[in-house]
């Protein structure tokens, strides 16, 4: 009896001393499965990821809008203020407003472009022999010089200067006018004259006029008009500006049907 106490005492111990030496192993099937991805900061738990956090991937933040992105962008890139060095001129370089001059804003706001590409300065006396000089050339060309349209004014600088990287551009918003002049390129714009309210215009002012656009201070747009003497500098308010801006319609009295237009450089030109 006593030697089989004994046994039975010896198989218990070496049972329990088994389950000591080899541990059960943790499989697939248990009911709950907890381990460590030590790269990511993940823990997996039953097949499903739990961030240290306490966020589960499918409650991450959503990002920005692309929207929102893009008008942050667009106000962090443009600069409060910007302005232009575009040499100037009035259209009557001399004070002369006879015919030719009268008609002759589109030539001007092109020779203040184009001197501003050639890095050119511009006299009362180089601007008047080149302001006749186009127009001449027009005139041989196409059998008249007044009231170009923004096409017909991107073709002379074509045919006359030999400037190629000028564009026309319809249809846009006021926001695009300062997105251009930020990236330092002068633009021209076509207007219905009256429309700008300019003081210094002979009453009642133009039907239609070009002018060019050299900067912007806030909600304020810097231009050289070349409808007055004045015009080095001269300032108008975006909204008005914008609110003139046509293109020529085929005819002075309909100026306010002409759709917005306005000529660029053109990028990578």
């Amino acid at each position: 009896m006593k030697n089989r106490i004994i046994i039975f005492i010896i198989i218990a111990v070496s049972i329990g001393a088994a389950f000591l030496l080899f541990p059960k192993k943790e499989t697939k099937d248990d009911a709950d499965i907890l381990s460590e991805e030590k790269n990511n900061n993940v823990l997996v738990k039953d097949g499903k990821d739990i961030r240290r956090d306490g966020i589960n991937d499918n409650e991450k933040k959503k990002p920005i809008s692309a929207e929102k992105e893009d008008n942050f962008q667009r106000s962090a890139v443009l600069p409060d203020k910007i302005k232009i060095e575009v040499p100037f001129t009035s259209q009557a370089p001399y004070g002369v407003w006879d015919e030719r001059h009268d008609d002759a804003c589109e030539e001007a706001s092109l020779l203040m472009v184009v001197k501003y590409l050639d890095n050119d300065k511009l006299t009362p006396e180089i601007a008047e022999k080149e302001l006749q000089s186009v127009i001449d050339y027009q005139i041989e060309k196409y059998g008249d010089y007044k009231d170009s349209d923004m096409e017909e004014l991107v073709q002379i600088a074509e045919g006359f200067y030999s400037v190629s990287n000028l564009e026309v551009i319809y249809d846009f918003k006021k926001e695009r006018i300062k997105e251009e002049l930020a990236k330092g390129n002068p633009i021209i714009v076509p207007t219905a004259g009256r429309l700008l309210g300019n003081p210094y215009y002979t009453p009642p002012g133009p039907l239609y006029h070009n002018l060019v656009l050299v900067g912007y201070e806030g909600d304020n747009v810097i231009t050289n008009d070349p409808g007055t003497k004045r015009g080095e500098g001269y300032i108008y308010d975006i909204d008005v500006l914008y609110n003139a801006i046509h293109d020529f319609p085929g005819k002075k009295e309909d100026i306010e049907d002409g759709r917005k237009a306005m000529i660029i450089i053109e990028h990578g030109a």
